[in-house]
């Protein structure tokens, strides 16, 4: 499996950070071609257990990405929140840990995943981290960025 790790440093309080980063409604206007669906979808009402999938490409060309909170603790001003996600589909698998802390100027962000794509060979993880940390690095700012 690939793994990567994206770290910012953002302006904003880290429980908003964590607040816009956890608000699952608005992955698809950070992620193309994506849309979430879940039980529960804003950060202030995700628990341990809470599953959620997200879908991406384009009608018969499209993966379903299904995920599994395993553990969850938000962030205060003064103390850091992470959060364990389990990528439970038959497609793609791995692991998200997001960790928002308290900082001198706001908060600093880092997002560690693992990811392995059914069918595509672990010759091809480093391309695949690289391609990913891009991506997912975007998408973060993305969401960071957002009212």
């Amino acid at each position: 499996m690939a793994t990567f790790e994206v770290l910012i440093d953002s302006s904003l309080p880290a429980p908003e950070a964590w607040r816009r980063l956890l608000d699952l409604r608005a992955h698809g206007a950070a992620i193309p071609l994506t849309t979430v669906s879940g039980d529960v979808l804003d950060a202030g009402r995700l628990i341990e257990g809470s599953r959620f999938v997200a879908r991406t490409g384009v009608g018969p060309l499209a993966v379903d990405d299904a995920m599994v909170v395993e553990s969850i603790v938000p962030p205060t001003v003064n103390s850091a929140g992470t959060v364990r996600i389990r990528k439970s589909g038959n497609v793609v698998r791995g692991r998200i840990e997001l960790r928002v802390a308290p900082a001198a100027t706001g908060c600093t962000v880092t997002w560690w995943q693992r990811i392995g794509v059914r069918g595509v060979p672990g010759l091809l993880d480093p391309v695949v981290s690289r391609v990913a940390r891009a991506a997912y690095g975007k998408a973060l700012r993305r969401l960071l960025a957002r009212a």
